[in-house]
């Protein structure tokens, strides 16, 4: 495990002339861009001092189970960290470093499903963090039901290779640095007539185009699909949505098992794992991020 750091108008022209404004689609997608800058903007906190002695508390109490030895004792000063940093969560603190601290403070109070819930709830805030990435990997590592990727997601994964590295924001703004720069070489094109300019400019656009398609899917993905852990030891997956259905699985399935959201009936969820199988489980027995 990596040690816990501290807290931390557009206009008609003669078809002699080139066409300044924006096509209509190419404007809506650079509205929805840069609206997304600002909700993220709009996202950022000064903490207050209430929440900042909330958060020494809980790195107070994480570092004092690091050095003391007795079980309970030390399990106790887990819990009181986890009090604390759900307590700047529930006050409306959302930050990677936050998460990552408790999800080590979940996975040392050996409580694995919710340990992952928080990485991948980090993940979704800061998607390059290298060190919830090796974390992750380390307590998916760690889970009894080891479960394979199917071959179409893992080739998403490959093509689409920077999303695990590039969160909404910086998509947005890797769009946006292409759509600057293929608009800089066309005017420049204007006045030096040089070919070096127009395959510039049809590289930026591509790559606006590239980043644009992207941050839709990643938002779209955000909006509609759901996905979370098993956060119990053991949850039994069934065919239908209830106790009178026959298993689905001959094993239940245990803590840190990740699922993503096909269907909510009432207390039951439908979901779908990572190899593609599918079955229905209690809620209480999930968390979702």
């Amino acid at each position: 495990m990596t040690r816990v750091l501290r807290t931390a108008n557009d206009c008609d022209s003669p078809r002699s002339h080139p066409t300044w404004g924006l096509p209509p689609s190419t404007c809506g997608i650079v509205l929805w861009l840069l609206l997304c800058l600002l909700a993220a903007a709009a996202t950022s906190q000064t903490p207050t001092q209430q929440q900042l002695t909330l958060l020494q508390q809980a790195n107070r109490a994480f570092e004092q189970a690091l050095s003391h030895r007795g079980v309970q004792e030390v399990q106790g000063y887990y819990q009181q960290a986890i009090d604390g940093y759900e307590q700047l969560i529930a006050s409306g603190v959302h930050n990677a470093k936050l998460y990552y601290n408790l999800g080590n403070a979940y996975f040392l109070r050996q409580d694995l499903g919710r340990a992952i819930l928080h990485y991948r709830r980090g993940l979704r805030l800061e998607p390059g963090n290298r060190r919830l990435q090796a974390n992750l990997r380390y307590a998916r590592s760690q889970r009894v039901d080891q479960i394979d990727t199917n071959a179409q997601g893992a080739l998403v994964t490959r093509v689409l290779f920077w999303l695990d590295d590039l969160g909404l924001q910086s998509q947005v703004i890797v769009a946006l640095t292409g759509l600057l720069l293929a608009w800089v070489c066309a005017f420049a094109h204007l006045f030096w007539r040089r070919p070096a300019l127009l395959w510039l400019m049809v590289g930026a656009g591509c790559v606006f185009l590239l980043f644009a398609a992207s941050a839709l899917v990643v938002h779209a993905q955000h909006a509609t699909l759901r996905h979370g852990t098993i956060v119990v030891q053991t949850a039994a997956v069934r065919k239908g949505n209830g106790e009178s259905y026959a298993l689905q699985f001959p094993r239940p399935l245990h803590s840190g098992a990740e699922f993503t959201v096909l269907e909510e009936r009432g207390a039951w969820l439908h979901i779908r794992l990572e190899t593609g199988a599918s079955g229905w489980i209690r809620q209480e027995h999930t968390a979702l991020w």
